[in-house]
């Protein structure tokens, strides 16, 4: 190779230090290669904008939390070239404490992107993200790394697991948050499923899961981009309380809900990216075909009733979906064993059950009253019910659970 050669496997260079402490780079987000520094574990992103109030006792706590896990790191601010000088600030934590970078973001805005953005720049082979207002505990990070063994992909931290929540949230901020939580399981049962908080922006995500990764996400949330798009096979989720400003004002806004719904339909247009969708809808027709079998077999093979092959089959059809998912669907989702599996296994008796309920009655109505053949009525309402059943039996049985 001759000295003016470039080469291959040289990625990006990290633009100059303009300011001693402060890395300026352009709003472009790099591709996150695979390779990282043996002597970084963990690199923490925090993305701020007019975040001054705030960053300098984030960031210490940060890196007291951190060092009192023996992990080697580094802590990343990505600042969207605050007006406040959030970056000239965050500079000054890092001149006093080792292991502090701080990127000047130019050209480009937007939380997701900036995450991404610092992960490009990143050394660790475990990447992170936790906002920089102080709404997430830091003394979370040590969960989240110590959940962080050598079988988990991905560790999020959650407020709709058990010792998790919110602070003070109104009842409309609730009912939004659910209502968006709803959404994605309606749209990306698959993806979203995975966890009990899409939404969290608080988490650590091994690096070869997203490495070389066409991550391009819309609004101000990352996590459905990294379990969309990233070889993610196993979660592991822990609790935090989500905390309430103490400086600043709230950055959300109407905007962030549209941005959310955006993402969801970008990634619902693509669902070969994600191995869960597609294994989710092949699961899903091939419980209706086995309900349907059973169906024939009991009715027109062995005479039973109309009503009760139907029952019959429809809880065929429930335990076969509840096997599938578990066993190859959701296969990388830890259970908290036997005792969980009967919790999850009676929540969809119930829920699915009461529809199943619901079928029957539409198939008497059929027959009784509008003088349907029994195989036509059976058909039409294993069309018209079943596809809600699957989507409510997502919702109840394969939610993330901790592990």
């Amino acid at each position: 190779m001759t000295d003016d050669a470039v080469d291959p496997h040289t990625e990006h260079p990290d633009p100059p230090l303009i300011h001693p402490l402060v890395q300026e780079v352009d709003g472009r987000a790099f591709p996150i290669d695979g390779r990282s520094d043996p002597a970084v574990q963990v690199s923490l992103v925090v993305p701020t904008f007019n975040e001054a109030a705030n960053i300098g006792q984030l960031l210490r706590s940060l890196h007291e939390v951190l060092t009192g896990t023996g992990t080697a790191f580094e802590l990343i601010v990505v600042d969207d070239d605050s007006p406040d000088r959030t970056w000239e600030v965050a500079a000054g934590v890092a001149a006093e404490l080792p292991g502090i970078r701080v990127l000047r973001r130019t050209g480009a805005s937007g939380l997701a992107t900036a995450v991404i953005c610092g992960w490009a720049h990143a050394r660790g082979a475990v990447l992170g993200v936790i906002d920089g207002d102080g709404q997430h505990p830091p003394a979370v990070v040590a969960d989240l790394v110590a959940a962080m063994d050598e079988r988990t992909d991905v560790a999020v931290a959650s407020r709709h697991v058990p010792g998790g929540g919110v602070s003070n949230w109104s009842a409309i901020r609730r009912l939004l948050s659910r209502g968006a939580q709803a959404l994605g399981l309606l749209l990306l049962p698959g993806t979203v499923g995975r966890v009990t908080d899409p939404m969290s922006g608080f988490f650590l995500v091994r690096r070869d899961v997203v490495a070389g990764a066409d991550l391009d996400p819309v609004g101000y949330k990352i996590l459905l981009e990294v379990l969309a798009r990233g070889d993610v096979r196993r979660v592991a989720e822990r609790p935090y309380v989500f905390l309430e400003r103490t400086e600043g004002e709230s950055k959300v806004a109407a905007g962030h809900y549209v941005g959310y719904l955006r993402h969801l339909m970008r990634l619902r247009l693509h669902p070969l990216r994600s191995r869960a969708l597609v294994r989710y809808l092949l699961v899903t027709a091939v419980a209706l075909v086995a309900d349907a079998a059973v169906f024939l077999w009991i009715f027109d093979q062995q005479g039973w009733n109309l009503t009760r092959s139907a029952a019959i089959a429809g809880e065929a059809g429930i335990l076969l979906t509840v096997a599938l998912h578990d066993l190859w669907t959701f296969a990388g989702r830890a259970t908290r064993g036997a005792l969980d599996r009967i919790r999850r296994l009676l929540g969809v008796q119930i829920a699915l059950g009461t529809l199943l309920f619901g079928r029957l009655l539409v198939i008497n109505v059929l027959v009784n009253w509008f003088h349907l053949g029994p195989l036509a009525a059976f058909c039409v309402a294993l069309a018209a019910i079943t596809p809600a059943s699957h989507l409510l039996g997502s919702r109840l049985t394969w939610r993330g659970v901790r592990t």
